[in-house]
Parts: structure tokens; sequence; C-alpha cells
């Protein structure tokens, strides 16, 4: 798979990033403060399930950004 536009691939590595973040500090927020309950049973599944698609979204277009940043920083040097 190959991404030619250094802004979208850019753009999906960071909202990746993102997901990641956030579903995974509400994953730890669930455990901790709501840990015997059936709803926090359900976020902390959906939660790691969000971390998943964050995860995916960074192996896939992590290649074409570290191309993309080694080539800006080629550049600037």
């Amino acid at each position: 798979m190959s991404f030619t536009d250094p802004v979208f691939t850019t753009l999906s590595f960071l909202t990746g990033l993102f997901i990641c973040a956030t579903s995974g500090t509400l994953a730890v927020l669930t455990v901790l403060l709501a840990p015997n309950d059936s709803k926090a049973n359900f976020v902390v599944l959906m939660s790691l399930i969000a971390v998943g698609f964050g995860a995916a979204t960074m192996r896939v277009t992590f290649k074409a950004v570290q191309a993309c940043l080694a080539e800006i920083a080629n550049i600037l040097l």
C-alpha cells in the first residue's frame, strides 16, 4: 500500500495516535474508577477495540510518514 499525499498520510497517522491515546486513557480511567460494573466492562472492551483500530491506522501509515519526515529533514539540513 503506498500513500502519495503527505498531508493525508500525516493526518491519518496523527488521528490514529489520538484514537490510541484517548481510548487508552478512557480504558484505564474506567478500570480505576468503576471496576465491578457491567457497563464499565463494556466501556473497557470498546476502548480496547478502539486502541486496536488506532494502532492499525498508525501501523499502516508509519512508513509513509517516516519517509516524509526524512525527506523534510533532508531538505532542512
